[in-house]
């Protein structure tokens, strides 16, 4: 409705300054200079002016609904009439300038002066509250102010501005919103709340909010160690996790039943376990639980038997594609024991020395050699114990010679070779069958007569034959012939 109010005042002004030009003495347009937004609080002046006049006039400045603000009388030409004042509340409005001359007026131009309320008490709130948020739900900040008109926004995460809507946020007025959350996330937020009027920007500065992601852990691993204290064994049960957010509480179970658990401020713990040699095989897993997650961890069998039986040394060579060989696998096989200490020997000399208590069998059990070179060619052997016990004699395994077995190689030539002598050989049958099937209508005996036919079907009685039929019996029983021999 206002601005309907002030659309029809400008109209009018603009037809009565229009009117008192074209109808008196006043030829010049008048002009009302000033700003258009201003703080509350703040002074402000305007300056009415009328340019090429050369008489005395009353100059007024006005607002809405024709009220003068001031009035100033027998001004010279081109001395302006200046307001100053101080903007409240009720300062808002359409102002304009009236002069008259002799009686005749002329109306300026419209300024419509908007009161700016200055910045303050920014501060701010998220959703949910507090911000700790699980790692793939959504989080929503606020920035509100208890004061302020025009105003813009600026986010900042861990001190670094966020300069604009992305797959990662999404601005929108005074809200920063993220759908799906990550570990990248997670860290101090703040907001800065300005009243953005071009000039004498003004400022104001929320506090800081930490906010917390919960990244999902990931599924726990379980591996063992055994060590000796005294004359008792001990396994030593490890459960950890390569990422999450703690605390979590670990949970050890045995054939399914809970065994132990702790709540810990880290990703892994240790429980211990008595051991015994010989004794039943149990299966052993833990799990990792928190206020969102539960995952399992993958299954051992718990059982502590001595090593035992023939231990076997197998050599694999792994070839490329042109035949040579770039790796040479060796495979300690055992035929009995859980716990095995295993030292590889190479000329008699110790290459390497593996604890099968703390690394899983499918690494501890194989050697790679991948410098394929003489100086890795020679005797290799495998010898096994019981980590658990010093005292444990070593079984031995055969020795195995490791050399350079390259195969020949292939070259292109010689495959294009085989494959043509393949193909003609192909060509030369086909051609002899075809050969064959024309000419075995004429296949003769060299004395002139047809070969016997044996059969072990029962011989039938002879019946006497027409002489006129028997040209076509004998060509009937040479094709039969013909396809006996094919």
């Amino acid at each position: 409705m206002k601005e309907r109010q002030g659309l029809w005042l400008t109209i009018a002004i603009l037809l009565t300054g229009q009117m008192a030009v074209a109808g008196g003495p006043v030829s010049s347009w008048a002009v009302l200079k000033g700003l258009e937004l201003a703080y509350l609080n703040d002074r402000v002046a305007f300056s009415c002016e009328v340019l090429g006049s050369p008489m005395s006039a009353t100059y007024q400045i006005m607002k809405m609904k024709d009220i003068p603000v001031t009035t100033k009388k027998h001004v010279s030409a081109g001395q302006p009439l200046k307001l100053n004042f101080k903007v409240t509340n009720t300062s808002a409005g359409a102002y304009y300038c009236k002069v008259t001359v002799q009686g005749k007026s002329s109306t300026s131009n419209i300024l419509n002066l908007k009161v700016v309320i200055p910045v303050s008490g920014v501060s701010l709130r998220s959703v949910p509250n507090p911000p700790t948020v699980i790692e793939g739900s959504s989080l929503t900040l606020y920035c509100e102010v208890q004061k302020g008109s025009h105003l813009s926004y600026t986010w900042y995460h861990n001190r670094l501005e966020v300069t604009a809507s992305s797959h990662m946020y999404h601005l929108s007025g005074n809200l920063l919103k993220v759908d799906k959350l990550t570990k990248w996330h997670a860290g101090s937020y703040y907001c800065s709340a300005r009243n953005d009027i071009g000039v004498n920007t003004r400022t104001s500065i929320s506090g800081e909010i930490h906010v917390t992601v919960q990244v999902n852990i990931s599924a726990p691993k379980l591996s063992i160690t055994l060590f000796r204290e005294n004359a008792s064994y001990y396994a030593n049960l490890t459960c950890e996790s390569a990422e999450g957010s703690v605390p979590v509480t670990f949970l050890l179970l045995l054939e399914g039943q809970e065994y132990d658990r702790q709540v810990a401020n880290s990703l892994s713990v240790w429980f211990t376990r008595p051991m015994m040699v010989g004794m039943d095989m149990v299966s052993v897993h833990c799990r990792a639980e928190t206020s969102h997650q539960q995952l399992t961890s993958n299954l051992l069998n718990l059982e502590m038997a001595p090593v035992g039986g023939p231990v076997y040394l197998h050599t694999e060579y792994l070839y490329n594609t042109n035949w040579q060989v770039v790796a040479i696998r060796l495979h300690c096989d055992i035929n009995r024991g859980t716990f095995p200490s295993i030292s590889w020997l190479h000329n008699n000399s110790l290459l390497h020395q593996s604890d099968c208590s703390k690394i899983p069998d499918d690494k501890c059990h194989v050697l790679f050699l991948t410098d394929v070179t003489p100086v890795n060619f020679g005797h290799y052997q495998c010898l096994v114990k019981d980590s658990f016990n010093i005292s444990a004699p070593w079984v031995q395994s055969d020795i195995v010679l490791v050399e350079s077995i390259d195969l020949p190689t292939i070259t292109t030539e010689v495959i294009a070779v085989v494959f043509c002598c393949t193909l003609l050989i192909f060509m030369m049958g086909s051609l002899f069958c075809i050969f064959w099937m024309f000419n075995c209508p004429v296949l003769q005996s060299e004395s002139g007569t047809i070969p016997e036919r044996h059969s072990d079907a029962m011989a039938m009685p002879s019946l006497p034959l027409r002489a006129e039929n028997m040209e076509d019996i004998m060509a009937n029983e040479e094709m039969e012939l013909c396809f006996e021999l094919q």
